[in-house]
């Protein structure tokens, strides 16, 4: 053999060897980013109604497909003459990394500020979050059978208040990754009359192609990887979370999109593109509501009040009054 033909030999098997050793490099480093995205210490719950002279009960209910069992609460409306009313329903879904009560973005506040003016409110933690069990993180993929299942729930499931019956009417409220996954399983529920979705994102890829690099401290190209260790570990598909491409099937049910206008983390430009493509449909019906000063889902902690007259005003002129029967 010449000498020529033993280097290049040599060089070709470094070659491998070295290509080997890298894509175990980048497999691995994938498969560990995927776990720490997919799995977060959950928060507990702050406080409860009860902390702020609303009554409420306990519920559990399964998520629709998996049967994942989640933990909330349901807060009976209060009506004028103080009656007690489930007619009208709220279902409330938190953002990401929190849950039901989240401090940060006053949830608890905003649900019980809700059903002083009449509207039931059923508000519960996503899987993998508050007193729900562990589970993949998967920003709307998996978590919109848990709004499913929450329709389900009151649709059929055991009443937390069986004396005021079933509710008449059910609606929705989303924050962030709440609110696109609301928008995700409203295409999908013909049941909720009215959404009102604050601080969605359009599409979960841009985000995560800026932020596995800045969290992981490493560079870009490892982000597909990591999107496909999470499809194998956990049968998490993120480019199918695109509200965007789903949005339009809400109509002719109308859609209040709010968002602050000082959001970095979910740009305003997100919606934008929600807004548009809900506008596609020939019978939309579609509310856009920017909100000056407010950074990521801190519309209503900017406003108070404001946010929530304009939010029951949109259920109400949808769903009428509640007629007290």
């Amino acid at each position: 053999m010449l000498l020529s033909e033993m280097v290049l030999r040599r060089v070709v098997i470094w070659l491998f060897v070295l290509g080997s050793v890298l894509t175990f490099a980048y497999a691995g480093l994938s498969t560990f980013i995927a776990i720490q995205l997919a799995y977060v210490s959950p928060k507990p719950l702050y406080a409860t109604p009860a902390s702020l002279g609303v009554g409420y009960h306990d519920v559990t209910f399964l998520s629709r497909y998996d049967h994942v069992r989640l933990s909330g609460w349901y807060i009976p409306g209060v009506l004028p003459d103080g009656k007690l009313t489930t007619q009208r329903t709220i279902i409330m879904v938190h953002g990401v990394r929190t849950n039901r009560a989240d401090k940060t973005a006053n949830l608890l506040q905003l649900s019980v500020d809700f059903a002083r003016d009449g509207f039931g409110v059923l508000a519960f933690d996503m899987r993998g979050f508050g007193e729900s069990p562990p589970a993949p993180l998967s920003l709307g993929y998996f978590e919109q059978r848990d709004v499913l299942g929450a329709v389900d729930y009151l649709e059929h499931g055991p009443l937390p208040y069986p004396q005021l019956g079933r509710p008449r009417v059910l609606v929705g409220w989303g924050v962030s990754m709440g609110a696109s996954t609301l928008l995700l399983a409203a295409a999908q529920l013909p049941q909720i009359k009215a959404i009102v979705s604050d601080s969605a994102y359009a599409d979960i890829i841009p985000i995560l192609q800026r932020e596995i690099p800045k969290s992981s401290h490493l560079p870009a190209l490892v982000t597909p990887g990591v999107l496909e260790a999470a499809q194998v570990l956990y049968g998490i598909n993120f480019y199918a979370v695109r509200p965007v491409e789903v949005v339009a099937k809400i109509a002719p049910r109308p859609i209040l999109f709010i968002h602050g206008l000082a959001d970095t983390y979910i740009p305003p430009s997100n919606v934008e593109l929600l807004a548009a493509a809900a506008r596609a449909a020939p019978d939309a019906n579609v509310q856009v509501w920017l909100v000056p000063k407010a950074r990521h889902a801190r519309a209503f902690v900017v406003l108070g009040q404001a946010y929530v007259n304009r939010v029951i005003a949109f259920y109400t002129q949808v769903v009428g009054p509640d007629t007290g029967v």
